[in-house]
């Protein structure tokens, strides 16, 4: 599918800036392949005013924005991190708030998720993302 995601790679608002990871938005497309072709549109529209609440920091209901797992720990960090998911059903976008970069969310990807538990391969792409940002000093 060509891309006709109306989600922008950057979303900046009052509060928060989003910031999607490299193969973040080709990850969406993937998994909206899994929602009927008619409603595409209607959840990429829903899941922009989710982002625009975040960006302009709106809070977004537990149901909504859960926390969804853990992220690496830095050496002789105690306070364990989390990441979240942003949830219009039956997708998932996994984020994390930035430690590096004040004031900035960056979306590691999307998934499909017609299961209850996160799978392993959603937290190791998650770690890995985090660490491209958060550690090796990549701004996207």
């Amino acid at each position: 599918m060509a891309s006709q995601t109306v989600i922008k790679k950057r979303i900046t608002g009052s509060v928060f800036e989003i910031v999607h990871c490299a193969g973040a938005l080709d990850s969406l497309d993937e998994a909206l392949e899994s929602i009927p072709k008619n409603k595409r549109q209607s959840w990429l529209r829903g899941v922009n005013r989710q982002f625009e609440r975040l960006a302009n920091g709106q809070r977004l209901s537990k149901e909504n924005f859960p926390t969804e797992g853990e992220l690496p720990r830095r050496p002789g960090q105690q306070v364990v991190k989390h990441f979240k998911a942003l949830k219009r059903i039956p997708l998932r976008a996994y984020l994390w708030k930035s430690e590096r970069f004040e004031n900035r969310y960056y979306v590691s990807h999307y998934v499909y998720k017609n299961y209850d538990r996160l799978k392993p391969k959603d937290t190791d792409l998650v770690a890995r993302n985090w660490r491209a940002v958060e550690e090796h000093q990549e701004d996207e």
